[in-house]
C-alpha cells in the first residue's frame, strides 16, 4: 500500500470512530439551584432558585454548597432527599424538571445549593 493509500485509510477509520464514538463522550450538562432564607422572628420563609431541568435522563454529576443536605421534588413529589452534597452524586435521573430545596438547620436558617447533571 503506498502513502496515498494508507492516509485514506486512516482518514476513514478515524472517521468511523468519531461516528461511532459513545454519545456520553459528547454529553451536554445543565445546572439548577435552590435557596431558602428563613426569618424565624417574622414567622416567614424565602425560596427561590432555578430548575434543574434534563430533556433526557441523566446523572448528578456535582453539588456545591448544600452543606446540610437538599430535597429534589418533580411537581410536588419528593424524589429523593440527599443528608450530605457528596451522597447525591451519582444519582441517575428521568428526563424532567426538578426543583432543589436545600435543607436548613436551626443555627443557619439560610443555605444555597447548586446541582449540576449531564445528560
Amino acid at each position: 500500500m503506498g502513502n496515498k493509500s494508507t492516509g485514506q485509510w486512516l482518514a476513514l477509520a478515524l472517521a468511523a470512530a468519531l461516528v461511532s464514538a459513545p454519545q456520553a463522550a459528547f454529553a451536554a450538562s445543565v445546572t439548577g439551584t435552590g435557596s431558602v432564607v428563613k426569618h424565624d422572628e417574622y414567622g416567614t420563609e424565602r425560596e427561590w432558585g432555578r430548575d434543574l431541568v434534563l430533556p433526557e435522563a441523566g446523572e448528578i454529576t456535582r453539588v456545591t454548597d448544600g452543606t446540610y443536605g437538599f430535597t429534589l421534588y418533580h411537581g410536588s413529589e419528593q424524589v429523593a432527599a440527599f443528608i450530605t452534597p457528596e451522597s447525591a452524586v451519582g444519582t441517575k435521573l428521568p428526563a424532567g424538571k426538578y426543583r432543589i430545596e436545600p435543607n436548613v438547620c436551626p443555627t443557619h436558617r439560610h443555605h444555597h445549593v447548586e446541582v449540576t447533571a449531564k445528560y
